[in-house]
């Protein structure tokens, strides 16, 4: 690599820790990156001109081929205040303004064994450099794994980090890459994290960031925080320990998870769910982790009070129905279709013993703004009560006998389709993040996938029609077919554009056709008070 300052070529070293990063020294002035061949000739150049700082001796940390280093970038309005029971850590995790890059370094064997190999559960040990404009932090030796089911059929695979005990990045231990590889617009989970985080929800924060191991780029990914390990300290207690201690913390695994009651046997719990996260040692750690809340919560919903005057205090008693309301609110407006309302699925119940109580939390946003498994036509028929499964699942068909909670619900997403998803609310976000994310999103389209074993490659109608043809209600086998069958598309026609896919609207176009049939469906009948 070199720097070109007035026509003039100055070749740059390379780190010997962070062979990626170049560094060296040249006149002030103009300038663009270069690289190099081995007499120091130049192959290749930047075609645009850099300008250093007048105040500043030293450039930032640049990535080849970016026109920038930092940007503004709108942020959601804030909608409601956060729970109560939340004190999230101020870290400087998530960058709002660039986009860092992730260098992994360490042994390609076991890289290589880990992309050849997507069905097991391979797990290396690399040194992780977060390169960011103004600084470099070094994280040694931390274990990366692939992570997500559906993800690994993709050709880009997405990944789980967890670091050594005594180590973390910016206090977080367990963080995940995310490949955004079924979404062409690469915004839809952040915009979904934004509104969780809108509604003043628990939930974990979200930022791009550039992946690099060893040699090799792997692309754009979305970071976000496992719902693991000190998260919970970090969400909850301010990072501090939590006085009243952790619970345990239970994921709903796929359709069959949806709350029902499944008697007094602890065993028929554990497949519909899975324990996410056990219970701290002072608290009963495995052995207090062992679907026991689970239960007792279905079998409290089965026979919940539904109109005394006291079911909303009875109800709250069990599980934070604020935190419920406002995630199926989110799921509406936003398009969950790997939800709790439309799969039964990627939700989880937090112990929550500061409250004794269950907190709601939800995760794994990529089948949403339209990108869908489900029917668009009843996502957008306006009436919740048409939205895919509403009216299935036991947790918001008895929540919406109760007056209150039924008040709640409505006024909510009344109030969000016209405050947090119109187009006046959501349009400079969007535009932004757009903005921030082009370049690499062409990067990213561009370079070499890991994954040589792509799951529907080759496959015809027929082939998707008999691995489906099982599929629980309310999912869509056209939907699914159309989403399997789908070509490759630019980030200006997946954003903006009208689609005419069944199972992938632009994003822009979800937002107006939501907001706007919400809207619609509350003029004719207006919320509950």
């Amino acid at each position: 690599m070199g720097v070109i300052v007035d026509g003039k070529t100055y070749p740059l070293q390379a780190s010997k820790d962070i062979p990626v990063l170049h560094s060296g020294t040249a006149p002030s002035g103009s300038y663009n990156y270069a690289k190099l061949n081995q007499a120091n000739a130049v192959v290749e150049k930047e075609p645009f001109q850099r300008h250093l700082d007048e105040n500043s001796g030293h450039t930032p940390n640049e990535f080849y081929n970016r026109t920038w280093n930092t940007q503004t970038v709108a942020e959601l309005p804030k909608l409601m205040d956060n729970l109560p029971g939340m004190d999230r850590v101020d870290s400087p995790l998530h960058a709002k303004n660039q986009i860092p890059t992730i260098y992994l370094t360490g042994d390609q064997a076991q890289i290589d064994l880990m992309h050849g190999n997507t069905t097991l559960d391979t797990k290396v040990t690399l040194d992780m450099h977060f390169i960011e404009t103004d600084k470099i932090t070094t994280v040694k030796d931390i274990q990366i794994k692939l992570a997500g089911r559906s993800s690994r059929w993709m050709d880009k695979l997405s990944y789980g980090l967890k670091t050594k005990k005594g180590e973390d990045l910016f206090g977080y231990r367990r963080l995940k890459l995310r490949a955004l590889r079924a979404d062409p617009s690469y915004i839809r989970e952040i915009l979904c994290f934004d509104m969780m985080k809108s509604m003043g929800l628990p939930v974990s924060g979200a930022s791009y960031t550039r992946v690099i191991m060893n040699d090799q780029p792997i692309g754009l990914f979305l970071m976000i925080e496992a719902y693991k390990s000190n998260w919970y300290k970090n969400e909850f207690g301010g990072g501090k320990k939590l006085e009243q201690g952790q619970g345990a913390t239970y994921q709903g695994y796929g359709s069959v998870s949806d709350l029902s009651y499944f008697g007094d046997n602890l065993t028929k719990y554990d497949g519909p769910y899975k324990i996410e996260e056990d219970a701290d040692k002072e608290h009963g750690g495995k052995d207090a982790s062992n679907y026991k809340q689970v239960m007792d919560f279905t079998k409290f919903l089965s026979e919940a009070p539904t109109s005394s005057d006291d079911a909303a205090k009875i109800w709250n008693e069990h599980i934070d129905m604020d935190s419920v309301i406002r995630s199926l609110v989110v799921e509406i407006i936003a398009g969950f279709s790997d939800g709790y309302i439309a799969n039964a699925n990627n939700f989880f119940l937090y112990d929550n013993l500061a409250e004794k109580r269950l907190t709601y939390l939800a995760a794994d946003f990529d089948t949403t703004v339209g990108n869908t498994l489900v029917k668009l036509a009843d996502m957008w028929a306006g009436n919740y009560t048409q939205y895919p499964g509403f009216t299935m699942r036991p947790l918001t068909q008895k929540m919406m006998q109760v007056p209150e909670f039924k008040s709640q619900f409505e006024q909510l997403l009344h109030k969000a389709s016209k405050q947090l998803i119109d187009d006046a609310a959501i349009h400079p976000r969007i535009d932004d993040l757009v903005k921030l994310i082009r370049e690499d999103v062409d990067w990213d389209a561009a370079l070499p996938k890991v994954n040589k074993n792509i799951m529907f490659e080759g496959f015809n109608a027929s082939d998707i029609d008999n691995m489906f043809k099982d599929l629980p209600p309310p999912l869509y086998l056209d939907s699914i077919k159309d989403m399997t069958t789908r070509k490759p598309m630019d980030i200006d026609t997946a954003v903006y554009k009208p689609s005419d896919h069944i199972s992938l609207p632009g994003v822009t176009q979800w937002f107006s056709r939501q907001s706007k049939a919400i809207q619609d469906y509350f003029t004719q009948h207006p919320p509950s008070t």
